[in-house]
């Protein structure tokens, strides 16, 4: 019976995959293979433009090529992308799988798209010529990922503000920290991005493609990371780090003039603040009123009495005063004539 039940479930994700896979259309070529739906046919032309005007100068930067033809695979929706790229970050707009040759991307139709379409696709080409036929290599995701974007022309998370507002709050990540780019927030990612391409960029500025073509190739050998980097460039990797957390403090802090969000913010800070202050003054003038109503406008307490206590004090006084008036009178003359 369980020997009937698996081979139905394997009669049914095999006829999933195939209906899956006849929902595609395909253009193929001897180097590259894209499998679309027919609502983004429009991106496809596009797509083959680019990656025949980019691919062979980032070859020939990093000194590499792939012999087997690399597929390209648009997922049309969110479901798709989903089923295709399981456990991928939802802020991902491609992934790569070097193992297997493949690229998938969002579909701009539904993906949050940093930079046109074609460059996220050769994004991820650069990923599959870092690793593809190296199972030894072990390059750290800030290189990766900053060979990625510089090579591709991929500068649309190089937030200059950004980097300026991370550096004055000492928000930076270190690049052991990048190493869980994958696991952090779409904007934690976003940064992290950005302070990939800026470090790939700072060693380019200092030591040429050339440089960062031979750490490459030496990594891709199975090196050290550490021994590869010291010896290639003269310096430790730990030194270059401190270098570069220096160099985004001195290029971007002028940035911060003219951020308008951190402006924008930190008005709408004091507009809170000033009328936090308003409030408490307007509420110690109304208790300061108070107190003056309480204690009179002559100061000292006045002298007040329920309408249902007898003040006896008063009652005497004024018995007192009305004896006294009538002891004062002369006393009325009598009717009855005086008697002899």
């Amino acid at each position: 019976m369980m020997g009937v039940v698996l081979c139905v479930l394997w009669l049914c994700t095999a006829l999933f995959a195939q209906t899956s896979k006849r929902e595609y259309m395909e253009q193929d070529s001897a180097r590259f293979r894209i499998l679309y739906s027919t609502k983004d046919a429009g991106v496809v032309r596009d797509l083959w433009r680019v990656l025949r005007e980019r691919v062979p100068v980032i070859e020939q930067n990093l000194g590499l090529a792939l012999g087997d033809t690399v597929r390209f695979i648009i997922a049309p929706d969110q479901m798709e992308w989903g089923r295709l790229t399981q456990g991928t970050p939802l802020w991902a707009n491609g992934v790569a799988y070097s193992e297997r040759g493949i690229a998938i991307l969002k579909s701009p139709s539904f993906g949050q798209q940093y930079g046109p379409f074609p460059t996220t696709a050769t994004h991820e080409y650069v990923h599959l010529l870092l690793h593809a036929g190296a199972p030894r290599a072990e390059i750290p995701r800030w290189l990766d990922e900053g060979l990625a974007q510089v090579l591709s022309g991929q500068f649309d998370y190089v937030e200059s503000a950004a980097l300026a507002r991370a550096a004055a709050a000492n928000r930076l990540h270190s690049f052991r920290q990048l190493e869980s780019m994958l696991a952090m927030s779409g904007l934690e990612a976003r940064q992290g991005y950005a302070e990939s391409a800026v470090a790939v960029q700072l060693l380019q500025l200092r030591y040429g493609m050339s440089g960062l073509s031979n750490l490459v190739h030496e990594l891709r050998t199975g090196q050290d990371y550490d021994e590869a980097f010291a010896r290639i460039f003269g310096v430790s990797s730990g030194s270059f780090e401190n270098q570069y957390v220096a160099y985004i403090k001195s290029t971007y802090r002028l940035s911060l003039i003219g951020d308008t969000e951190l402006w924008l913010s930190g008005l709408f800070v004091l507009l809170v603040l000033a009328a936090g202050t308003a409030m408490w003054y307007r509420r110690r003038r109304t208790l300061a009123k108070w107190k003056d109503e309480e204690m009179g406008t002559h100061g000292g307490p006045r002298e007040t009495w329920p309408p249902y206590i007898v003040n006896y004090t008063i009652i005497r006084s004024r018995q007192g005063e009305e004896e006294d008036t009538s002891q004062g009178k002369p006393t009325e003359a009598s009717d009855q004539p005086p008697g002899d």
